[in-house]
């Protein structure tokens, strides 16, 4: 009777970092990576779409780098984590429905987020709002133009039974 006994393979542990977490908006994914670094390390996320390499910026807390950003489908993230003892990189290319993790040294959770990121809504707030206050003088004036092919004045013939309405300088008032 032969014996077979079952060996481990020796590999260099996963030097475990943190988590890549997405969401799936519309047409394309926001990513957030969360990076644990020691005071003598950095980190450097660069999104490559379209051939075009884009630095994305981190906010550094406390043992943290954190990145968030939007991506479409075929871009490849890089991670580079520099260290005292040389320089270790991990990929990630985005797919329609994932994100996929080449092999690496670096290990990192990849976990897809139903909701968007509780954040991020005080910064499409923000935008809208500039951009409200920005264009405000022009509105009302885009409004008197609305087509009458648009579905908005459909909307308002269908609402109304009386002639339709000219002046929507209160709409939204």
């Amino acid at each position: 009777m032969i014996s077979h006994e079952l060996t481990e393979i020796n590999q260099e542990p996963e030097d475990y970092r943190g988590s890549l977490v997405y969401t799936q908006e519309y047409g394309y994914k926001m990513v957030t990576m969360m990076i644990s670094v020691t005071p003598d390390e950095q980190s450097n996320v660069t999104s490559h779409a379209y051939n075009l390499p884009v630095s994305e910026e981190a906010e550094h807390l406390q043992e943290v780098d954190l990145y968030h950003f939007a991506v479409t489908d075929g871009t490849q993230i890089q991670l580079t984590i520099e260290t005292s003892a040389g320089s270790k990189e991990a990929w990630y290319t985005v797919h329609p429905d994932t994100i996929v993790a080449e092999h690496s040294p670096i290990e990192m959770d990849i976990v897809r987020s139903d909701e968007s990121v509780p954040f991020e809504y005080a910064y499409t707030q923000e935008a809208l709002n500039e951009a409200l206050t920005h264009y405000s003088d022009q509105i009302p004036n885009w409004l008197d133009q609305t087509s009458t092919n648009s579905p908005i004045h459909d909307l308002l013939d269908q609402t109304s039974t009386s002639s339709p309405v000219h002046d929507l300088s209160d709409f939204g008032r």
